[in-house]
This record gives structure tokens, sequence and C-alpha cells, in this order.
């Protein structure tokens, strides 16, 4: 780029850079367009309406990481329902929309891991905004000490991820480190028979809704998780996890006496119409009047069902 262009560039209003910037990937705005000068660090560090529709993917290939727009200021809120294959998908967006305004450019333009720790640590108030975080690489090899700037960080996704016995203890680093999450989200992955599931929440201190969807949890895993984030779980769901174990019903009527949580998504060959309704009726459990919400299925011999329950 000539001087000549340089100055063509830079003779425009700050509102018509900013125009042009949105226009661009989110890798290039958060990433790149910062480094070129002070001016263009400052217009986008003011932008707080559009750096708070970033999330952040930490990828497979070559420990790089990616960001990316969310559609509208609400779908950050709706990615912890997110269907499966949703989480995939959006990565592979090439186009959004974003404050009214279409985001093209490439959607999986990428950052060095390594170059990630120095523009987060010159950036922080451009990154601190930063409020989803998505994980599908091997977590042994994540390093939480480099995203420490990310104080806003909300939601964390593993997607996709082969977690192994020794991650358990990284696990618990990133519930000390991102000491802001309330919705923990994994998807699609793999655990070692010999993992302690208790590790997948016990780091998240302020944990306020929890989803798995993997192969089986067990009702200890449903008791521990249900008293250890007593003061503050608002919303389960084991979506693809098949409860094992016949004292469900004992867990949840002691676990969630004189307490709500917004939803409850379970299923379990363990469940039966009688017990399901058992449980719905107890005394313990406090439901609002109004059961129309309430949906049992069977599916294939097994019962599930779904609660939305209004807050206190």
């Amino acid at each position: 780029m000539s001087d000549e262009d340089r100055l063509s560039i830079n003779a425009l209003p700050d509102e018509i850079l900013l125009y042009v910037f949105r226009t661009l990937s989110a890798t290039e705005f958060v990433a790149t367009l910062p480094l070129v000068c002070e001016r263009w660090s400052r217009i986008i560090a003011s932008d707080s309406c559009t750096l708070k529709r970033i999330g952040m993917h930490h990828a497979n290939a070559i420990a790089a990481v990616e960001f990316f727009y969310f559609r509208d200021e609400s779908e950050r809120s709706q990615m912890f329902h997110w269907p499966s294959d949703d989480y995939g998908r959006l990565l592979r967006t090439t186009t959004v929309q974003c404050t009214g305004h279409d985001y093209r450019g490439a959607a999986a333009g990428r950052v060095g891991y390594a170059n990630a720790f120095y523009l987060f640590a010159r950036y922080e108030e451009i990154c601190g905004h930063v409020a989803a975080l998505m994980i599908s690489s091997n977590l042994s090899v994540y390093a939480t000490d480099g995203f420490t700037f990310v104080d806003r960080l909300t939601t964390l996704v593993l997607h996709g991820v082969r977690i192994r016995e020794a991650d358990q203890y990284t696990l618990a680093e990133l519930g000390t480190v991102y000491v802001n999450v309330l919705d923990v989200v994994y998807v699609k992955c793999s655990l070692a028979l010999r993992f302690d599931l208790k590790f997948l929440h016990a780091g998240f201190g302020q944990l306020r809704r929890f989803r798995a969807d993997h192969n089986a949890v067990g009702v200890r895993f449903l008791d521990d998780l249900l008293h250890t984030h007593r003061h503050t779980l608002e919303t389960v769901v084991l979506g693809d996890c098949t409860v094992t174990g016949d004292r469900w019903i004992d867990v949840l009527s002691e676990r969630l006496r004189g307490r709500t949580i917004n939803r409850l998504s379970m299923h379990s060959a363990y469940f039966t119409d009688r017990c399901v309704n058992q449980f719905l009726t107890s005394a313990d459990l406090v439901l609002p009047d109004d059961r129309s919400n309430v949906i049992i299925d069977s599916d294939l011999g097994r019962i599930s069902f779904s609660i939305n329950i209004d807050p206190l």
C-alpha cells in the first residue's frame, strides 16, 4: 500500500472506517486491524456493540485461534441450547449478520496460537469483550494463561474434544481462570473410561447452566452436580446422555427440595411413567400450577421428560 493510499483511507471519518471494518471477518476485526495503527485500534475498541457479538474458537488445525460473529445479540444466549450440529455449522458460515449489517469474508481466518497471547496482552480492552469461547482442540496442550485477559467470558463450550484422564486437571484450571463462566457445554465429546466426571463442572463456582451430550452419566454424577452448585444452578440438560441408576427420583427430590431449576432434560431406561409422575407430584418440589410445559415422551422403551420451571 502506497503512502498516498494510506493517506486516502485515513482521511475517512471514524464512522466510515468502522463501517468498512465491519465488512471483514471477525478474526480480522479483532486480531489484525488493531495492529495497523493506534487510530484503528481505538476505533475498534470503541465499537462495543460489535465486540459483544464476537466469539472465540480454539481450533484443532495448527493450534489456531479463530473468531466468529453471532448473527444477533440473542444468539449467544441461545448458544447453550443449540442442536449439536449447529456448533460446527456456525464456524463454517461465511456470511453472518450483526448490528444490521452483513459480515462477509472468511469465517475461518486464523491466528497462530502463540501470537494470540500477544494480542490479548496488548489489546486487552478489545479481546476482553469476548464472552463465548469454543474449544475443539486437545486439552493437554491448552494453556489457559494466555487467555486470562478474556475476563468477561461467560460461556464455555467444548465441542468434539477427546477428554483423557489427565485432562481433568486442565478442566479444573479452566474453572479457576474463567471465574465468570456461567454456562458450560460439552457437545460430542468423548471421555476416558476412568475420567472423574466431577471435573466437568466442579471448578466453575458461578455455574448457572450445564449441558452434556455424551454417553452415560450416573446418578452419583447428577447428585454431585446438583449439590455442588445448589446456590447458582438453574438449568441442567443431559441431551444425549443416558442416566444410569435407579435412585434418580430420590436424588432429584432431595437436591431440588425447596428450590427450582428452569429446565431439566434427561432420559433413561430407568424412567417409567409411574416414577416420572410421582416425581412431578412430589410435595418437595416447587413447580408451577400450569403443567402444560411438562412433556413426557416414550422412545424405544426409554422415558424422557423435560421441565421448564419459572424461577422463584
